[in-house]
Protein backbone atom coordinates (compact mmCIF):
# COMPACT_ATOMS: atom_id res chain seq x y z
CA UNK A 1 0.00 0.00 0.00
CA UNK A 2 1.41 3.63 -0.85
CA UNK A 3 1.94 6.25 1.35
CA UNK A 4 -0.90 8.46 0.87
CA UNK A 5 -2.62 10.84 3.54
CA UNK A 6 -6.06 9.80 4.33
CA UNK A 7 -7.31 13.13 3.96
CA UNK A 8 -6.45 12.40 -0.02
CA UNK A 9 -8.34 9.44 -0.09
CA UNK A 10 -11.58 11.20 -1.45
CA UNK A 11 -13.07 8.32 -3.10
CA UNK A 12 -13.45 4.60 -3.27
CA UNK A 13 -11.75 4.91 -6.38
CA UNK A 14 -8.69 6.25 -4.70
CA UNK A 15 -8.94 3.12 -2.07
CA UNK A 16 -8.72 1.26 -4.57
CA UNK A 17 -5.71 2.39 -6.70
CA UNK A 18 -4.22 2.67 -3.15
CA UNK A 19 -4.85 -0.48 -1.62
CA UNK A 20 -3.69 -2.41 -4.54
CA UNK A 21 -1.21 -0.14 -6.20
CA UNK A 22 -3.34 0.76 -9.31
CA UNK A 23 -3.15 3.58 -11.83
CA UNK A 24 -5.57 5.87 -13.65
CA UNK A 25 -5.00 3.85 -16.44
CA UNK A 26 -5.46 0.38 -15.06
CA UNK A 27 -9.05 2.03 -13.32
CA UNK A 28 -10.57 3.05 -16.81
CA UNK A 29 -9.42 -0.29 -18.29
CA UNK A 30 -11.07 -2.15 -15.23
CA UNK A 31 -14.12 0.28 -15.80
CA UNK A 32 -14.06 -0.57 -19.41
CA UNK A 33 -13.99 -4.37 -18.29
CA UNK A 34 -17.05 -4.48 -16.53
CA UNK A 35 -18.68 -2.46 -18.76
CA UNK A 36 -18.22 -4.99 -21.75
CA UNK A 37 -18.18 -7.63 -19.90
CA UNK A 38 -16.32 -11.24 -20.44
CA UNK A 39 -13.58 -10.30 -23.23
CA UNK A 40 -10.44 -10.57 -24.57
CA UNK A 41 -7.06 -8.14 -24.14
CA UNK A 42 -6.65 -7.85 -27.75
CA UNK A 43 -10.66 -6.76 -28.47
CA UNK A 44 -10.88 -4.74 -25.05
CA UNK A 45 -7.78 -2.54 -26.09
CA UNK A 46 -9.29 -1.59 -29.56
CA UNK A 47 -12.58 -0.19 -27.71
CA UNK A 48 -10.25 1.94 -24.79
CA UNK A 49 -7.93 2.65 -28.02
CA UNK A 50 -4.80 1.96 -26.30
CA UNK A 51 -1.99 -0.52 -26.95
CA UNK A 52 -3.01 -4.42 -26.31
CA UNK A 53 0.39 -4.72 -23.91
CA UNK A 54 -0.54 -1.63 -22.27
CA UNK A 55 -4.27 -3.28 -21.80
CA UNK A 56 -2.63 -6.58 -20.72
CA UNK A 57 -0.22 -5.40 -18.35
CA UNK A 58 -3.14 -3.83 -16.66
CA UNK A 59 -5.44 -7.06 -16.84
CA UNK A 60 -2.31 -8.67 -15.15
CA UNK A 61 -2.61 -6.37 -12.55
CA UNK A 62 -6.03 -6.71 -11.91
CA UNK A 63 -5.78 -10.34 -11.62
CA UNK A 64 -3.28 -10.42 -9.40
CA UNK A 65 -5.16 -8.02 -7.12
CA UNK A 66 -8.06 -10.53 -7.46
CA UNK A 67 -10.52 -7.56 -8.66
CA UNK A 68 -10.75 -9.25 -12.32
CA UNK A 69 -10.19 -13.62 -13.18
CA UNK A 70 -9.10 -14.72 -16.70
CA UNK A 71 -9.58 -17.91 -18.34
CA UNK A 72 -7.88 -19.92 -20.75
CA UNK A 73 -9.24 -20.79 -23.90
CA UNK A 74 -8.41 -23.48 -25.95
CA UNK A 75 -8.62 -23.24 -29.89
CA UNK A 76 -9.75 -26.51 -31.56
CA UNK A 77 -7.32 -26.43 -34.17
CA UNK A 78 -4.20 -25.82 -31.56
CA UNK A 79 -3.55 -22.77 -30.13
CA UNK A 80 -5.11 -20.72 -26.65
CA UNK A 81 -6.52 -17.26 -25.71
CA UNK A 82 -7.58 -15.74 -22.29
CA UNK A 83 -10.25 -13.79 -21.55
CA UNK A 84 -11.13 -11.36 -18.54
CA UNK A 85 -14.05 -10.85 -16.75
CA UNK A 86 -14.47 -8.18 -13.22
CA UNK A 87 -15.33 -10.45 -9.90
CA UNK A 88 -17.81 -9.91 -7.77
CA UNK A 89 -17.91 -6.26 -6.35
CA UNK A 90 -18.74 -7.97 -2.67
CA UNK A 91 -15.84 -10.02 -3.22
CA UNK A 92 -13.67 -7.01 -4.56
CA UNK A 93 -15.18 -5.22 -0.99
CA UNK A 94 -14.43 -8.28 0.63
CA UNK A 95 -10.18 -7.98 -0.42
CA UNK A 96 -10.47 -4.22 0.45
CA UNK A 97 -11.35 -4.84 3.64
CA UNK A 98 -8.93 -7.80 4.55
CA UNK A 99 -6.48 -5.67 2.98
CA UNK A 100 -6.87 -2.21 5.22
CA UNK A 101 -7.28 -5.03 8.03
CA UNK A 102 -4.05 -6.52 7.87
CA UNK A 103 -2.21 -3.13 7.48
CA UNK A 104 -4.01 -1.89 10.18
CA UNK A 105 -2.90 -4.80 12.25
CA UNK A 106 0.50 -4.24 10.93
CA UNK A 107 1.12 -0.81 11.65
CA UNK A 108 0.00 -1.23 15.12
CA UNK A 109 2.85 -4.24 15.53
CA UNK A 110 4.99 -2.02 14.37
CA UNK A 111 3.98 0.65 16.80
CA UNK A 112 4.09 -1.66 19.62
CA UNK A 113 7.69 -1.96 18.32
CA UNK A 114 8.38 1.16 18.42
CA UNK A 115 7.31 1.53 21.35
CA UNK A 116 9.82 -0.66 23.39
CA UNK A 117 12.83 0.51 21.17
CA UNK A 118 12.13 4.65 22.22
CA UNK A 119 11.95 4.14 25.44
Amino acid sequence: MKNISINKLSCCEDVIKCVFELNESDIQIYKKLKENGKTRADKLAKKIGKDRSTVYRSLQKLTCCGICSKQTKIIEKGGYYHTYQCNDIKETKQRLEKQINDWYKQMKKTLNHIEKIWR
